[in-house]
């Protein structure tokens, strides 16, 4: 079963691009456009990361962050943030959210690299510390 990125952002261009860079290194994408959207998504489709944006209408990142740190069945998906604010603060913000790590955008084209390495990194990760029970059943 291949690895399965949420990636959630409230820009079309971002989401198609992002979609495409990923998909290029072999790893399955599921789109969520806002908030509400990504947590049902989150639920649903039980990614293996999340890539998520801080700005978008109705919920923020650090909003949906938290909720999913907070429920049992989302709180071990790896969370990157993924957004245009860059300040110290935000990235403090993103920690107390819950979130995994951080990744500034707009990714100039040398970080689309760190972007993909990033992903693996964080999926070959929590591949090792998920559950058995949230373990593919050829995987053990």
């Amino acid at each position: 079963m291949p690895n399965k990125v949420l990636v959630v952002d409230d820009e079309p261009d971002v989401l198609t691009l992002t979609k495409l860079i990923l998909e290029g290194a072999g790893i399955s994408v599921i789109t969520a456009s806002n908030g509400k959207e990504a947590l049902q998504k989150a639920e649903d489709e039980k990614p293996n990361l999340i890539l998520l944006d801080v700005v978008m209408p109705g919920k923020s990142g650090f909003e949906v962050c938290k909720i999913l740190k907070s429920q049992p069945q989302t709180r071990s998906i790896p969370v990157i943030i993924f957004t245009v604010l860059n300040r110290d603060v935000d990235r403090t913000l993103s920690v107390e959210a819950g979130a995994d790590d951080f990744l500034p955008k707009p990714l100039e084209p040398e970080d689309l690299l760190l972007l993909v390495k990033k992903v693996k990194a964080h999926l070959e990760k929590s591949s090792y510390s998920q559950p058995p029970e949230q373990l593919d059943q050829t995987s053990r």
